[in-house]
């Protein structure tokens, strides 16, 4: 084998052709660096929420939460329950005659109570004059008074709100 040249000289052509067929060995595989197992997710979540930094609003959300949940229970619990009532709409053109032959035409039927008419004078009064409070009412009552209902003139039809879920 012929020896390298100092760098300050041009290679050869006998150089170059020695290097070329010399085998070039595989490089020494490196042994693999070893990795720390990855914490699960709960672990990650729990660390970061007992980070000092993010106390005040960790403990602020788990109040926020306490309060939502303690509220949920007590409204399926202890709360109110829910009102039924049945709305009956009228055409714009109707007349304070034609919804008053039904407010008559149509009384209480069985739980369907027919509710007294305002006395205000407000818009929302003079559109929906007529109400029905359904929450005690059968099924085959609330389909009687519907039967009633439908079909008189100036009446849309009635439809039913539940109030307090």
């Amino acid at each position: 084998m012929t020896a390298n040249p100092p760098p300050s000289q041009p290679a050869t052509a006998t150089t170059v052709a020695s290097e070329a067929d010399a085998p070039a060995e595989p490089a020494a595989p490196r042994p693999a660096r070893a990795r720390p197992p990855q914490p699960s997710l709960w672990t990650q979540a729990w660390r970061y929420l007992r980070d000092p930094r993010r106390r005040t609003y960790v403990v602020l959300g788990a109040i926020a939460t306490l309060g939502l949940v303690g509220f949920g229970i007590y409204a399926i619990v202890d709360g109110p329950p829910p009102t039924v009532e049945g709305v009956v709409y009228f055409t714009g053109d109707a007349t304070k005659a034609q919804k008053d032959a039904v407010r008559e035409a149509c009384p209480t039927v069985g739980g369907a109570i027919q509710e007294p008419p305002d006395r205000n004078d407000l818009d929302v009064t003079r559109v929906y004059p007529l109400r029905y409070n359904l929450t005690k009412a059968s099924s085959a009552d609330r389909a009687k008074l519907f039967h009633c209902v439908s079909g008189r003139p100036g009446v849309i039809g009635i439809n039913t709100e539940t109030q307090g879920q």
